[in-house]
């Protein structure tokens, strides 16, 4: 399934069932995917979210605190955001060619993202992200789906866990809106300030 993503949404994915596996989070929830956006690259103009990524985990890790794990480890000397970071670096755990994201055959609702050293089932809020993504970037004749379309998909439930984090960090959602709207019928291009389109910049993983 992470074949019919460009480069940049596959790692948003990915960067997002990371995240929410070293948070110790039993399941991907659509706030996980919403943060990896925050954290990745610039949304395509006019885009925004109107509110910082450090902003949006703050909000997250409120409701969702980190295991206790970091702190034992600090009081012996021991940075474990270091050793993660450097573990990443070793064994190329972010490679998006050594992940995937499978539906179950028997259980058409248990899709599994898995990578090195993690998998985890995306719950009903994170199925739903990638399902609206999906549609959005058939109905805009995309052939494949883009950071934008996830952005999409986060927003498309109006009592989302994702959407609520927005609304705490004091984002204007009908901003947010009005931008990927834009940006779907200028055919998934980001625009000029003038309004024209231009092509979207390509990041291509190794």
């Amino acid at each position: 399934m992470l074949d019919v993503f460009a480069p940049s949404a596959r790692l948003a994915v990915i960067h997002a069932g990371m995240t929410a596996a070293d948070l110790g989070q039993p399941r991907l929830n659509d706030r996980f995917l919403l943060l990896a956006l925050a954290e990745g690259q610039p949304l395509a103009h006019p885009v925004e979210l109107g509110v910082t990524a450090s902003r949006i985990r703050a909000l997250i890790e409120a409701r969702a605190p980190r295991r206790r794990d970091r702190e034992l480890l600090a009081t012996l000397g021991i940075d474990l955001d270091e050793v993660r970071r450097r573990a990443v670096a070793a064994t190329l755990s972010d490679d998006p060619a050594r992940w995937r994201l499978r539906r179950s055959p028997v259980r058409p609702l248990r899709v599994t993202l898995s990578g090195p050293a993690t998998e985890i089932v995306l719950d009903e809020g994170g199925r739903k992200v990638i399902e609206v993504a999906r549609w959005v970037s058939r109905r805009g004749h995309r052939t494949m789906i883009e950071r934008e379309d996830l952005l999409w998909g986060v927003l498309a439930d109006g009592s989302s866990e994702s959407v609520g984090v927005l609304l705490r960090g004091a984002a204007n959602i009908s901003r947010i809106w009005t931008g990927l709207r834009h940006w779907h019928r200028s055919g998934g291009r980001a625009l000029t300030k003038g309004g024209t389109a231009k092509p979207l910049l390509r990041t291509v993983s190794a």
